[in-house]
């Protein structure tokens, strides 16, 4: 009801002044020099007083100062003064505590007054205190003139005091000066209870304007507000939880309560003390590394209340919680799934979510995107590294950072040696030699073989948890026939195919023996060696010497050979040759030189075969004896017959001979022609037939 009455008058006081000043526009003018005229002020009783400064109003010639006054009812003179020396008037008996009143003064100047001005209508301040009962109080007034019209460099100065008596004796302690459009101020008394009062000041060039004091017993009988939480963070340096809220704007705030929320139970954490104190970290990394918790602060001010007597404690205010940050790495598609929960109760919400990331070839936090889901899926292009992510929730200028997850991007390894080092003919088989990397997962070794020297290859077979070095017999192929190209490779714990080999080729050698006494060797190079053949080397063997042996070196480039074998030719010598290739690798990366051989070629030369037409018994060469070479001595058979048909001589044993003597006698045969007949047969089984004459002379 006060502050409405004081409303009431205020707008009569403003609608009357604007009225006669219209008036006394039209009449007279202001003598005023500066605004404002002059200055209304009231005591600690209430008592009014008007001031002015001489150059303003001038007392030079007075007659009259009168004064008039409307206090509700119009304007009526209330005193005069005609003493050219004093520049102020008390306004007896009135008290101004109630409301706000208007003011002017008219000059009479010259002997009898026939001159005289009018200054502006001012108005009383009138002051009014509101007991907010929470340690606060609120402060209004009016403007003594139009605001426009109150010099720029004024201001209000809100002061207070205790009761004193007499009144008149307080001391006024200044509180807060504030700017000329003021009209309105909260104060906080920054204790729990105090007799205070009020008043406020206009402090102008020419003068000072002062209200009424108002006040009375000021008590905190309310809790604080709820503290506003800024921000929820997970501290990186520490890996401890931070909560930063703003100070109460309660003033005798003493304490904040730290609660959280955790396994389903809201629970004081800590108190701290303090109005400016408003960090708080949590210490309990157990409770939040792998959970999402909440927090939510309440202020409590040094003021107590009930029976018994309790602090002023405020409700917590809006809950705020840490990110948590999660993830899930596939180390066989290199994809790493980030996910997080949601950061509430930002006043604006969230603006985005930043990720960052760093790993061993990076050392400082990089952004990797944004996004406003709590999700992110990334894929790893560069594995087998340490690998950091940190999730930072913004709005406006707040963030708050998500805790730290760092783990090794493993990927399946990929074998660092991959290689066929020889592929060897044994008979109708052939073994593949395979150098591989143990230890590293690798599920399946995986054989292709080409028949068309390496341009298309065919899954030939599938090995289970192969161990290195391997050796594969590939019993399928026909190596006696034709060359074929090998390639392998491996299947990882992931199941990719990778680490595919180099190509390894058999050697197939083949032989002719178009020439008298030469075979003519032709093979296919070998092919697949990562710096290729050394060279190629020729073994051979026969009935004389089982074991291979060395028959020549050649360049790399070579891949035929024309064989004399004459040299061989004896008795004993049964024209069965064979042979084989070696290739010898230059060595590779891997420090290692292979070694691979053809396919065994074995050539049956046809028998070298003399058998003399005639013999005389009188020469030096008096016996007759067939000359064979390269034959199998184990059946060798001849048998010589007269005219008549008659076995006169036989002998199975290539060192034997005729000399002419009947079978089993020393009769010699009379002189004429025989018949022979030789049988033998080659090392493949094959059967000769030799058939002729034999003229013997004595």
């Amino acid at each position: 009801m006060k502050k409405f009455l004081f409303d009431s008058y205020f707008s009569y006081f403003i609608i009357s002044s604007i009225f006669i000043n219209i008036i006394l526009s039209k009449t007279v003018s202001s003598q005023c020099i500066n605004t404002p005229c002059f200055c209304i002020s009231i005591d600690e009783v209430g008592q009014l007083s008007i001031s002015w400064d001489t150059l303003n109003i001038s007392n030079t010639n007075l007659f009259e100062h009168q004064f008039f006054a409307d206090t509700g009812n119009g304007f009526v003179q209330i005193g005069a003064e005609s003493n050219p020396l004093i520049n102020n008037f008390d306004f007896q008996n009135y008290f101004a505590g109630n409301s706000a009143s208007s003011y002017y003064i008219k000059s009479l100047y010259g002997l009898s007054g026939s001159n005289f001005f009018y200054s502006d209508t001012i108005s009383s301040i009138y002051f009014d205190l509101v007991n907010l009962f929470d340690g606060r109080v609120s402060l209004s007034w009016n403007h003594p003139i139009q605001i426009n019209n109150i010099p720029t460099n004024s201001q209000y100065v809100i002061e207070n005091s205790s009761p004193a008596n007499p009144p008149n004796s307080a001391i006024w302690n200044p509180v807060i000066n504030l700017p000329v459009d003021s009209i309105h101020y909260i104060d906080n008394i920054s204790v729990c209870s105090s007799w205070l009062n009020y008043r406020v000041r206009l402090s102008t060039p020419n003068c000072d304007f002062v209200s009424n004091l108002d006040g009375g017993f000021i008590e905190d009988q309310q809790a604080p507000d709820p503290p506003i939480i800024n921000v929820v963070t997970n501290d990186t340096a520490n890996n401890q939880i931070q909560i930063h809220w703003s100070p109460s704007i309660a003033q005798d705030v003493m304490a904040y309560i730290v609660f959280k929320f955790s396994s389903g139970i809201w629970n004081p954490l800590d108190t701290i003390y303090g109005l400016q104190n408003t960090m708080y970290y949590d210490t309990a990394i157990t409770t939040f590394q792998n959970n999402v918790v909440q927090y939510a602060i309440a202020a409590m001010d040094s003021c107590s209340s009930g029976i018994p007597p309790q602090f002023n404690t405020s409700s917590a205010g809006s809950e705020h919680n840490n990110i948590l940050l999660t993830q899930n790495y596939d180390q066989c598609t290199g994809e790493v799934a980030l996910s997080w929960n949601e950061y509430i109760n930002w006043p604006n919400g969230i603006s985005n979510y930043k990720i960052f990331f760093k790993n061993d070839f990076s050392n400082n936090w990089n952004l990797l995107d944004s996004t406003n889901s709590l999700s992110y899926n990334y894929t790893i292009l560069q594995g087998n590294s340490n690998f950091s992510y940190i999730v930072e929730a913004s709005s406006d200028s707040l963030i708050s950072l998500s805790n730290t997850i760092e783990f090794y991007a493993s990927q399946p390894p990929i074998p660092q040696i991959s290689y066929i080092s020889e592929v060897n003919v044994y008979s109708d088989t052939i073994s593949v030699k395979y150098l591989g990397q143990n230890g590293i997962g690798i599920q399946y070794l995986n054989i292709y073989r080409s028949v068309n020297n390496g341009i298309n290859f065919e899954l030939l077979n599938t090995i289970n948890n192969p161990t290195f070095p391997f050796t594969y017999f590939d019993t399928q192929a026909n190596p006696n026939e034709r060359s074929y190209a090998y390639q392998f490779s491996v299947t990882d714990s992931c199941l990719n195919e990778v680490a595919f080999s180099n190509y390894g080729s058999s050697i197939n050698l083949s032989i002719n023996s178009d020439e008298y006494l030469i075979n003519s060797l032709n093979w296919n190079p070998y092919f697949g060696w990562e710096n290729g053949v050394a060279n190629y080397e020729i073994f051979y063997r026969n009935n004389l010497n089982s074991p291979f042996q060395s028959l020549i070196v050649l360049d790399s480039f070579e891949i035929n050979h024309l064989h004399d074998f004459s040299n061989l030719i004896n008795l004993s010598f049964d024209g069965r040759l064979c042979y084989k290739v070696m290739a010898y690798e230059t060595q590779n990366i891997n420090g290692t030189n292979g070694v691979s051989s053809s396919n065994t070629f074995c050539i049956q030369n046809d028998p070298l075969v003399f058998i003399p037409n005639a013999i005389d018994l009188r020469g030096a060469a008096n016996y007759w004896k067939p000359v064979i070479n390269m034959i199998d001595f184990s059946d060798y058979k001849v048998s010589i017959y007269n005219r008549r048909g008659e076995l006169i001589s036989f002998f199975d044993d290539i060192n034997e001979f005729w000399d002419g003597k009947v079978l089993n006698s020393d009769v010699i045969v009379p002189m004429g022609v025989y018949i022979y007949q030789v049988e033998f047969k080659n090392p493949d089984g094959k059967y000769f037939h030799k058939k002729g004459h034999i003229t013997l002379i004595k």
